[in-house]
Formats: C-alpha cells, sequence, structure tokens
C-alpha cells in the first residue's frame, strides 16, 4: 500500500493544497499526518478540512493539544504561544472536539506514527544520534514516523550501525533488513533552510520512503499571516526555511 506521509502543516493552506494536487498522480490509498495542524500559519480550519475529506489517520502535535485545551501555553516559547492565541480564535468548536479525542500514537501497518517521539510522542524531540538510538528501543517494527523538529531526515539502523541522512528531493531509501525512523519534514514551516514544502510517501509493501520537496506560493501564506497579526520573525522565516 502507498502512503502519503505529512507532518507539521501549521496552518499553511497553500503549501497543504499544492502538497496534494503533486501527490495525486502516484495514487496513495491512505493519508497518515504526524500533528501540528495548526499553530503559526493563518488557516488552521482549512488545512483541518481538507485533511478531513481525505480520511486521514490523525496524530496530534503539541500545538494541536493547546488548542484542544490539553497543553498549557507555558511549554511554548513567546513566538508561538501568541500565535496559538489568535489560532484559538480561527478553530471551529467541533473541530476541537475532534482534536481532543486524538491518540498520541498510532501503529498502521506494522508501523508506529507519533509526533515527537516514540519515547514521549507529543513533546521530545528526535534531533541527533543519540536521540535516535536511544528511541529505537521505544517502538516495535522496523519503522516510526515522527515530525515535530520540522526537519527532513531518517537514522537507518542496520546491524548497530546508525545511518543518518537529510535526503534530496526525490531520495528513496529501502529498509527491508534495518530499521528506521524517519521525519518526512514540514508542509507549513520547514528549518532545514529549504523553504520548499516537504513530504513523503511510504510504500509499506517494498518498505521504501520516498522523499519530497514542493514549490508553492509562499508570498500567498505571508501575506494572509500579515492579516491576522503574525510577527515579522514568523512570517519572513518562511521564506527562508528556518
Amino acid at each position: 500500500m502507498v502512503v502519503l506521509v505529512l507532518s507539521d502543516i501549521h496552518g499553511n493552506f497553500h503549501a497543504l493544497k499544492e502538497v496534494l494536487n503533486k501527490a495525486a498522480k502516484y495514487k496513495w490509498k491512505e493519508l497518515w499526518f504526524l500533528g501540528d495542524m495548526g499553530g503559526y500559519g493563518p488557516r488552521p480550519e482549512e488545512c483541518f478540512q481538507l485533511l478531513k475529506q481525505k480520511n486521514s489517520v490523525f496524530i496530534p502535535g503539541n500545538h494541536d493539544l493547546y488548542l484542544s485545551g490539553q497543553l498549557s501555553g507555558s511549554s511554548f516559547s513567546e513566538e508561538a504561544r501568541r500565535s496559538l492565541i489568535t489560532n484559538r480564535g480561527l478553530v471551529k468548536k467541533s473541530t476541537v472536539e475532534v482534536l481532543k479525542d486524538l491518540p498520541l500514537k498510532q501503529t498502521r501497518k506494522g508501523i508506529t506514527l507519533v509526533h515527537g517521539s516514540p519515547e514521549n510522542p507529543a513533546f521530545d524531540y528526535i534531533l541527533n544520534e543519540t536521540d535516535a538510538i536511544r528511541n529505537f528501543s521505544a517502538f516495535k517494527g522496523s519503522c516510526c514516523l515522527f515530525g515535530h523538529s520540522h526537519v527532513q531526515e531518517y537514522f537507518k539502523l542496520t546491524q548497530d550501525e546508525l545511518d543518518w541522512q537529510r535526503p534530496e528531493n526525490g531520495t528513496i531509501i529501502n529498509f527491508k533488513k534495518s530499521r528506521i525512523l524517519i521525519n518526512p519534514g514540514s508542509i507549513g514551516q520547514p528549518r532545514d533552510r529549504d523553504p520548499r514544502a516537504a513530504w513523503g510517501l511510504l510504500d509499506t509493501r517494498k518498505k521504501e520512503m520516498t522523499f519530497f520537496r514542493t514549490d508553492y506560493d509562499i508570498t500567498a501564506t505571508q501575506r494572509e499571516m500579515q492579516k491576522i497579526g503574525s510577527s515579522e520573525f514568523l512570517i519572513q522565516r518562511l521564506s527562508q526555511g528556518i
């Protein structure tokens, strides 16, 4: 089965829509979303509704937990907290109720889905080899998909050797004879100095992940962010990929 894997949309409707348009030609069967539909960006509700239309498997991120009243603002930076307060007024009550009932971790086709890490699904980051090695013991099976760091990368463990890569657009990685932690990257706010939306296609039968980057209308999202009063830092970071 071919699965479209997305993470960290953060209210960036233009990026999400463009990725879905590009991904349509691959005839994927399911969409797995790894969290943070809201926060930062200007159109969280529209993003949620578009995911809902695709019958997505939805893992909540820490921003989604705040929007659903399950997490206080004290765990966020000042910039993130201010954007979340604004986002709270942009999300329908019915959406909040759905977010409240979402599990922090799911397993699909033997693959673990989390937002942050298998050890601590909603909060912890996987940022380096040390984080990765520790988290391999926290999930079963060969593959775990995660997000949260906004960096497209993978950690592949083969016979106690760890390969850590940030792949180029179009890279295909096979993990038939290994275990792997995969981050598809961020749709709405990449932080690896590549402003293009990041995403992936997972073939569960072949045990292969293909990584993609997609251009979208960044300026349109920035204009919408200005209208809702986003800070200049949050607006400009989109075009810088930071």
